[in-house]
């Protein structure tokens, strides 16, 4: 097993991905001033980010069916890898299907996910 996300399980032989990509977004307030730069003003803490990108070839067309319908439920779920443990949201889910046969069913189907972090987790490593 590669990550467990909820009950949906990440894995090399069905499911995998290709990257985990961690952000820190800052958040600011911008006052705009004319004839001078604008100056910024912090506001919160931060957001804490995760995206997890993959394809998939020739595999089922409903591989990520079950990932969508835990994604629909918009309820904080636990992200599991190797090294890390947090509580996360679905906050975007994107999937892009290409190379088409002809009775409709395509070969290749890359997906983004995109989690916030919502609680304090552990880091394993």
């Amino acid at each position: 097993m590669l990550a467990l996300l909820g009950i949906f399980k990440f894995e090399i032989q069905k499911t995998n991905f290709d990257k985990i990509k961690h952000i820190l977004k800052f958040n600011f307030k911008t006052h705009h001033k004319l004839s001078n730069f604008d100056a910024y003003q912090s506001v919160g803490k931060f957001e804490e980010l995760l995206e997890i990108n993959g394809i998939l070839i020739a595999k089922s067309q409903k591989q990520l069916f079950e990932f969508e319908l835990l994604a629909k439920m918009k309820e904080p779920i636990t992200f599991v890898t190797s090294d890390i443990v947090r509580t996360v949201l679905i906050i975007k889910l994107e999937k892009e299907k290409t190379y088409f046969l002809k009775d409709g069913a395509f070969i290749k189907q890359s997906y983004k996910i995109t989690l916030v972090i919502v609680g304090d987790g552990i880091n394993i490593s």
